[in-house]
């Protein structure tokens, strides 16, 4: 019997013709709606804050649940993988297609501004602002920049492990467990730094913070992870939260502000996840459409969600000095720009995935194929 070398294999299933998993795709969903009512809650300035950020902190989430599906696209079937170049090529222009669209927009209001005012805080540094448009640093070409995109830590961290995805899962399938000692040393060694008072760029120490749970979700599709008894998920979320509790007593704040404790309220929460696993996945079931359209939009959210916030804050202090009424105005002027924003952009987010895309006065266009 002729065997067929696996490049000659038809390659594995693209990522649109797997089946979908309700689980990752409720937790994604929760995590960007998590991140927006954070934004909202945060900035308002409430007497309970930082308590908010102790409730499913969604960035875990997100790079878990990134990992899983990397690790299903990337991972071998029947002897063939799809191969790097594919999975690049795929993967950089769903990530930095919608991110181009939304960065041209800020650049163009940062230069528009620069040439019609003096002050420092609109100076545009023309070589900060290409670099920005790489997607691998945080934006800097001006102090509007930097207060309007300085969120966008998780674009640079998401590009690098895209860049090293096809090589970490590899060492994973030949080597499973050990290919945690790559993420867990990088975030040791930037959590070392940071204690010792040197400073560590933004991008750095969120990368070594995600990269764990990133790496950690390839076990999800793993059939020794399916065969884990849900009391050992439970049990693993208290042992998290406890080390949580723990540690906050030295580090008191919120959960973002320390890596150390982002990581155990995040493995907390995923890890109850898993142990209520068949709960969840009827509720994934039951309100399917509602998280299929918050998935088809979650990148575009993700990009214009702090943006729309920081002009709604300033836009409702301009309008009152009244802290309930700035808060409430704020709220309506949050959410509604972050409806106009996704109404606008949201089909680039289509074009870069090369799904369908809905228009006006027609059924549907397809977009050329990925």
């Amino acid at each position: 019997m002729t065997q067929t070398s696996p490049s000659r294999r038809s390659s594995p299933a693209s990522p649109a013709g797997r089946t979908r998993d309700g689980l990752l795709d409720l937790l994604r969903s929760l995590s960007i709606t998590r991140v927006i009512g954070i934004h909202l809650i945060g900035r308002s300035g409430f007497w309970f804050w930082p308590a908010p950020t102790y409730v499913l902190p969604g960035m875990p989430m997100v790079f878990f649940v990134s990992g899983a599906l990397v690790r299903k696209t990337l991972g071998t079937v029947d002897g063939a993988r799809r191969s790097a170049l594919t999975y690049w090529r795929s993967t950089f222009r769903r990530l930095l297609v919608p991110y181009w669209a939304y960065y041209a927009v800020m650049a163009l209001v940062a230069v528009v501004a620069d040439a019609g005012h003096t002050s420092d805080y609109w100076t545009v540094r023309y070589g900060d602002l290409l670099l920005g448009a790489t997607g691998f640093v945080v934006p800097e070409g001006s102090l509007f920049m930097r207060r309007h995109t300085g969120h966008l830590w998780f674009m640079s961290a998401f590009l690098v492990l895209t860049l090293f995805a096809p090589l970490l899962v590899r060492l994973f399938e030949r080597f499973r467990g050990l290919v945690m000692i790559f993420p867990l040393s990088l975030f040791a060694w930037v959590e070392w730094r940071i204690s010792g008072g040197e400073d560590v760029r933004t991008e750095l120490d969120k990368l070594a913070t995600f990269s764990v749970p990133y790496v950690a979700g390839f076990w999800y599709t793993e059939n020794s992870f399916k065969r884990i008894p849900r009391w050992a998920f439970a049990a693993s979320s208290a042992v998290c939260a406890a080390g949580a509790w723990w540690y906050d007593g030295i580090r008191p704040g919120a959960v973002n502000a320390s890596g150390i404790k982002h990581l155990l309220v995040g493995g907390a929460w995923l890890a109850a996840s898993f142990a209520a696993a068949p709960q969840l996945r009827r509720v994934a079931d039951r309100f399917r459409t509602v998280i299929d359209r918050i998935s088809r939009r979650t990148f575009t959210i993700f990009l214009w969600g702090w943006t729309t916030s920081v002009v709604a804050w300033d836009r409702a202090g301009s309008i009152t000095e009244s802290v309930w009424q700035r808060r409430s105005l704020y709220w309506v002027f949050a959410l509604a720009l972050l409806a106009v924003a996704v109404a606008l952009f949201g089909w680039v987010e289509d074009v870069a995935a090369g799904r369908r895309v809905r228009r006006r006065g027609a059924r549907a266009g397809v977009v050329a194929g990925a």
